[in-house]
């Protein structure tokens, strides 16, 4: 009775390497320089944010524009959805910002 219980036991542990999970990456390289960007985005207030946690929408004071926030890095980083075009980004793109600063990072892939 062990003996098929500990058979179970490893034939359910191994076959959890065989799964259809999709792992999805965030892409870590930043593409190119993103252009004419503010130096800093700010909350939709109009104040900065001194927080370290990315913002759903961050506004650009230069034209009163937002961008949307797509996904949140571990590295206090966030990519956001922008107008195609906005910045130097293209279709499929996104612009990553400092969430604790919020300044502009670059383009990165979407």
């Amino acid at each position: 009775m062990r003996a098929r219980v500990l058979a179970g036991v490893v034939i359910l542990a191994a076959s959890g390497g065989c799964s259809t999970m999709k792992v999805t990456t965030t892409p870590e390289k930043i593409d190119r320089p993103a252009t004419g960007t503010p130096g800093t985005f700010v909350r939709e207030d109009g104040y900065p944010n001194l927080g370290t946690v990315c913002l759903a929408a961050l506004l650009d004071m230069q034209d009163k524009s937002t961008i949307q926030l797509v996904r949140t890095l571990h590295n206090g980083q966030g990519d956001y959805r922008v107008t195609a075009g906005k910045y130097g980004v293209g279709e499929h793109e996104l612009l990553r910002v400092d969430c604790t600063t919020a300044h502009p990072i670059g383009i990165v892939k979407e």
